[in-house]
């Protein structure tokens, strides 16, 4: 069997750490991938708090799909992803459904990003619009963030990098072909041109489709990448990748509370097979789906002008085009409506740093960050439509307006070194986060054409709902302090405040235009009083090594700040998005993983997570809400998470299996979700190489092994209350399924 050496270091939670650690070689045996360990841990001369997740946790964790990277890093302590499908795609479509210490994001923003670059966006395509096998590592970022990953339209729960996998400096192909339950079929291939002189190329492309786990409706993904490397000599190297993804897929249908409270019933319950011919029936599966066309480009220059002296500059562009159609129910079934959400918008900027090395002791870092991004959100164009007769017929528009981009512009400056055991890093980034303004038009019942510009033209300019663009000014520090207590053990300590923002306020304030304006209260007043919710973080934690385990202990605190609630304002006599909420955030993490032995190897993640409002909110001009101290929606308290992988000669088994407590719909925790474990195993086969590859491995892995019955989704705003019971909505995950693969390389 092929033998590979890991070597492993010791340090607590999340962290890296201090002066470089030396630590005792275990050797594990196995015949099938490069990267044997699930998790690697950083070279401890750096000041960075992150968890890894190598080729190997990519490919045994990931779905078939491998087109998700929260499928791979939800094994980490505190994360909460739970997919409606095997496939891993993300519902709903507006939002990522991930929480990470029990955080949600906020805003139009994306959790993850590409090679260091915030090129995610929410709501819109490309979502998972990165094959992983293009992906070489996938960092975890919670509550540390370095000043230069600090970016994007929210930062708040962290951020998840992938690290794209370079052009091979070898020639090779690989192919890749998987099939499983629904009529799941996947293909993939990438060709690697090696080393032409100073120039490296890959390309790849994958097709998927898939049926729906439960109702009627299919998910097609295809996904082109293409990336080239050139390198004339150690002082300048450049890279460009581009990625085109088409997406389209139907959505999974919405359990009421009631209905997820039984699920020997519901579970399986989806939309109508065939159009409902009853009039305001919006009950079909054709009129809840989404297709998105994404292109995205980003580059990545290094010059080294010196040995001391470090300059690099990422520009980024993505461009997004397409739209969500969804059936929007009210108690007056006269008005239920199917909505047509299009979209076409884009974002672009760049990073620059300047990095200069006076001694190991001190290190400097000056950068420069520039973003813009069109919304949505907020939505600019969402047309109604109402059933008659089993048809749509176009009532209008619900939204009608012009808005402008949003800009964040951020100068940012590192410190970092090391001195004898102790490890530091120290930034500040001062950005400037503008609000694109809003023009918003009246007459959108009576608009008469579905064309966006020409809807436009023929309706009246509404100042009642329009506003200017609106500015933060922030500084947003960090600090991260590292101590060797001896070779195999070290302390950290860190600090980071991250941000975000709710575009809530503009489409609230159009549904309920009537209200508003009879109360004479125009949007730009409301808007006037917004601030950006800000979160200070602070890490504490130890990393020590046993026998070859890195054993990761860390406690941790979040303090946040104008953390948005629907609330009352007595001033103005009305209720809306106000960003007025204090939270407190606090846990425990414990992460471990390593080799057990020459065969064994695993990974564990143990959690427990607090986060609550500190304070009632107003909920009418006499009634305030019971809310402070309560766990806040989809937000799990206790969670437990673990794969270990055994191999055998040419095998490998590798069961993995997932808790999480009970959860809430509500902030009043009345709405209480059952906890629930999902078991997955997956067995790999390095077989005798055929078909003229050079090394061949199958693969086979049951998802939901158990055939567990659970709700995966929460929809849910984080302050809505038992009260509003139309505002939280659950989905159900997906049921015990197979799947199977074949990988060959040439």
């Amino acid at each position: 069997m092929k033998t590979k050496t890991l070597i492993l270091s010791l340090v607590a939670a999340t962290a890296v750490l201090a002066s470089p650690i030396s630590i005792e070689k275990i050797v594990v045996n196995s015949s099938q991938e490069d990267e044997v360990l699930f998790v690697t841990d950083e070279n401890l001369s750096e000041a960075k708090n992150k968890q890894t997740f190598t080729t190997k946790s990519i490919a045994t964790l990931s779905t078939h799909a491998n087109m998700n990277p929260y499928t791979v890093i939800q094994f980490s302590p505190s994360v909460n992803f739970t997919p409606v499908d095997a496939a891993g795609s993300n519902e709903p479509s507006y939002h990522d459904p991930i929480r990470i210490r029990g955080k949600s994001q906020s805003g139009p923003g994306g959790v993850f990003m590409i090679n260091g670059l915030p090129i995610s966006s929410n709501p819109g395509g490309g979502k998972e619009m990165v094959d992983m096998e293009n992906i070489a590592s996938i960092d975890l970022l919670k509550g540390y963030l370095p000043v230069d990953k600090n970016l994007g339209f929210s930062s708040l729960i962290g951020k998840v990098d992938m690290n794209i996998l370079a052009p091979a400096k070898t020639m090779k192909t690989t192919l890749s072909q998987s099939f499983g339950k629904d009529n799941f079929q996947r293909t993939f291939v990438r060709f690697d041109s090696g080393k032409m002189g100073d120039i490296a190329i890959f390309a790849s492309a994958s097709n998927l489709s898939n049926e729906k786990t439960k109702g009627e409706g299919e998910l097609k993904r295809y996904n082109m990448m293409a990336g080239i490397s050139y390198e004339p000599s150690e002082a300048f190297k450049v890279a460009v990748y581009a990625i085109k993804n088409h997406d389209e897929h139907h959505n999974y249908y919405n359990l009421s509370y009631a209905e997820s409270q039984d699920l020997e019933t519901f579970f399986s319950k989806d939309f109508a097979t065939t159009q409902p011919t009853a009039n305001n029936d919006v009950n079909s599966y054709d009129w809840n789906k989404q297709k998105f066309d994404t292109t995205n480009v980003f580059a990545d220059l290094t010059i080294k002008p010196s040995a001391q002296d470090t300059i690099t500059i990422k520009p980024y562009y993505k461009q997004d085009e397409g739209g969500y159609w969804f059936a929007k129910t009210d108690a007056n079934a006269s008005k239920n409506r199917v909505m047509d959400w299009e979209m076409d918008h884009d974002l672009y900027g760049a990073v620059a740093a300047y990095t200069h090395t006076f001694s190991q002791e001190l290190k400097s870092k000056i950068g420069y960050w520039y973003h813009k991004q069109l919304p949505p959100g907020p939505p600019s164009d969402q047309s109604k439509y109402k059933v008659v007769n089993g048809n749509l017929v176009f009532d209008g528009y619900a939204i009608l307006s012009k808005n402008d981009y949003h800009t964040i512009a951020a100068p940012f400056v590192e410190l970092s070194g090391a001195m004898d055991a102790w490890t530091y890093s120290a930034g500040l980034q001062y950005q400037t986060f503008e609000l694109g303004s809003i023009k918003s038009y009246m007459g959108t019942t009576a608009a008469t054409s579905t064309d966006y510009d020409t809807a436009l033209a023929s309706s009246t300019y509404d100042s009642w709902a329009s506003v200017d663009a609106k500015t933060f000014h922030t500084f947003l520090p960090s600090l991260y302090v590292g101590y060797a207590l001896s070779e195999s053990t070290a302390i950290y300590t860190d600090y980071s405040r991250t941000y975000g923002f709710d575009v809530n306020l503009f489409p609230t304030y159009v549904s309920n235009r009537a209200i508003f304006v009879g109360k004479n209260v125009t949007l730009q007043q409301l808007w006037d009083k917004l601030e950006l919710e800000t979160s200070d973080n602070i890490d504490l934690g130890l990393k020590t090594e046993i026998g070859g385990v890195t054993l990761n202990p860390s406690l941790y605190v979040s303090f946040v700040k104008n953390k948005q609630a629907n609330v009352y304002d007595a001033e103005y006599g009305v209720s809306y998005p106000a960003n007025v909420g204090d939270a407190f955030g606090y846990g425990a993490e414990f992460a471990v993983n390593g080799a057990l032995s020459e065969n064994v190897e695993f990974l564990l993640g143990l959690s427990y997570n607090k986060y609550a409002f500190t304070q009632d909110f107003k909920s009418n001009a006499t009634t305030s809400t019971s809310i402070k101290g309560n766990q806040l929606p989809d937000a799990p308290e206790v969670m437990a998470k673990g794969a270990l992988s055994y191999y055998y000669e040419k095998w490998a088994f590798t069961p993995s299996a997932r808790y999480t407590s009970s959860r809430y719909g509500d902030v009043t925790n009345t709405q209480k979700m059952d906890a629930f474990t999902i078991v997955d195993f997956d067995i790999s086969y390095k077989a005798h190489p055929f078909m003229g590859s050079k090394s061949t491995l199958f693969r086979a892995t049951a998802t939901n092994l158990t055939d567990e019955r659970y709700i995966s989704t929460i929809n849910s705003p984080d302050n809505v209350l038992a009260a509003d019971s139309t505002s939280s909505t659950y989905q159900t995950g997906a049921p015990m399924s197979l799947f199977f693969s074949a990988n060959l390389q040439y």
